[in-house]
């Protein structure tokens, strides 16, 4: 780990003074062994994973924003991380969609990892001038390792259902729409 010179942290583990008293007792060897392990793994199947996430995300992407009226891409369409899919869905908050798929089994966020135990809306969304509201009708969706054509084809079967019904109860949704 680098810490830039000038930043200041706190032992962890405090006792013994090795690693310039950050951490105390013997290295932890199985963690260095994965470490360099999980390192030479993602080296050999990095460029593979990465075609195989970036063929999921953009099937998902696809479908999402053929079958759901009114729901847009966060983000650049090509310029982005091979696993992530950041949507937003317009009349409706990310917190009902979150809820509601965790009810179906999927697991989704409605911001970064740095505002997901708050309520407010992505910092990033709102910094790229998305208004409050379609920042807060935003879902993220990462892909992973294990992540297969078929769950991401249950998702995109779903999920127009649920926004379906969350718009025909949101009070934000204009009456034409729910025609």
């Amino acid at each position: 780990m680098y810490i830039k010179p000038g930043i200041k942290i706190q032992s962890i583990m405090p006792g013994g003074g090795q690693e310039r008293g950050l951490r105390s007792g013997t290295e932890n060897v199985f963690a260095i062994v994965g470490m360099g392990e999980a390192a030479r793994v993602a080296k050999r199947e990095l460029s593979s994973e990465s075609v195989r996430l970036s063929g999921l995300r953009d099937r998902l992407i696809a479908g999402v924003l053929d079958k759901i009226p009114h729901s847009f891409l966060n983000g650049h369409p090509s310029k982005r991380l091979p696993n992530n899919a950041n949507l937003r869905f317009s009349y409706i908050e990310g917190e009902s969609l979150i809820l509601s798929l965790d009810m179906e089994g999927v697991s989704t966020s409605s911001g970064s990892a740095c505002t997901s135990k708050t309520l407010e809306p992505s910092h990033v969304l709102l910094a790229i001038g998305l208004a409050h509201e379609a920042a807060h009708g935003s879902l993220v969706f990462t892909l992973g390792r294990w992540t297969t054509k078929e769950e991401i084809d249950y998702v995109v079967k779903i999920l127009p259902g649920i926004v379906r019904r969350l718009r025909a109860i949101s009070p934000l949704t204009p009456k034409e729409l729910l025609r």
